[in-house]
C-alpha cells in the first residue's frame, strides 16, 4: 500500500516536473520567437536605414553635382561679362578716338571754309576799291570771279532757286548778297561747308 502511494507520488511529481519542463520549453520557444521577431524587425529597420542612407548619399552627390554645375555656370557668366565689358571698353575707346578725329576734322573744315571765305572777300575788296563807282566795283568783282574760275553760275542758280526766280545775274547776286549771307560760290565750297555741318551734327 505504501509502495503504491509512493509510486503515485513519484508519478505525480514526475508529471509535475514534465509540466514545468513543458512550460519552460514553451516559454523558451516563445522567447526565441520574440527574439527572432525582434531580430527580423531590427534587420528590417537596419535595411531601411541603409536604404535611407544610400538615398541621402545619392541626394548629396546630386546636390554636389548641381552646385558644381552652378559654379561652372557662374564662372562662365562672369567670364562672359568680363569679355563683354572688355568689348564695351574697347568700343568706347574707339568711339572716343573717332570723336576726337571728328572734332579735329570739324575744326579743320571750319578753318578752311572760313579762310576761303575771308580770302575771297579780301580779293573782291582789293579788286574793287571803295573810291570806284558802285557799278564799276560790281563789274570788277564779277570779272575777278570769272577770271579765277571761282564762281559756277549754273550751279549757284540751281542751288539758290530764289535767285533764279528773281532773274538777276548770279555773279552779281553773290558779290552783293550771297557772300554776306554765307552762300557758296561752287560745289567744292558747298561740300566743305556741308561736311563741317554734318560732322558737328553727328550724334555723340
Amino acid at each position: 500500500m505504501v509502495d503504491l502511494e509512493s509510486q503515485g507520488n513519484a508519478v505525480g511529481a514526475a508529471e509535475m516536473a514534465d509540466d514545468r519542463s513543458a512550460a519552460e520549453l514553451r516559454f523558451l520557444r516563445a522567447q526565441l520567437a520574440d527574439e527572432a521577431a525582434a531580430r527580423q524587425a531590427a534587420e528590417a529597420q537596419a535595411k531601411r536605414a541603409d536604404g535611407d542612407l544610400q538615398k541621402l548619399k545619392a541626394e548629396l552627390l546630386a546636390a554636389k553635382d548641381q552646385q558644381a554645375a552652378a559654379v561652372r555656370e557662374h564662372e562662365a557668366a562672369l567670364a562672359a561679362r568680363f569679355k563683354e565689358n572688355a568689348t564695351l571698353m574697347s568700343a568706347l575707346k574707339r568711339a572716343q578716338d573717332r570723336e576726337m578725329r571728328v572734332q579735329e576734322l570739324v575744326a579743320q573744315a571750319d578753318k578752311v571754309h572760313l579762310l576761303v571765305t575771308r580770302l575771297l572777300g579780301a580779293l573782291l575788296r582789293q579788286a574793287a576799291p571803295k573810291y570806284l563807282p558802285a557799278n564799276v566795283r560790281l563789274q570788277r568783282k564779277c570779272a575777278l570771279l570769272d577770271e579765277h574760275s571761282l564762281f559756277d553760275a549754273t550751279w549757284y542758280l540751281n542751288q539758290n532757286p530764289d535767285v533764279s526766280e528773281a532773274g538777276v545775274n548770279a555773279a552779281e547776286h553773290f558779290v552783293t548778297h550771297g557772300l554776306r549771307e554765307g552762300r557758296s560760290v561752287n560745289r567744292t565750297m558747298e561740300d566743305l561747308r556741308r561736311c563741317a555741318a554734318a560732322l558737328q551734327e553727328k550724334p555723340r
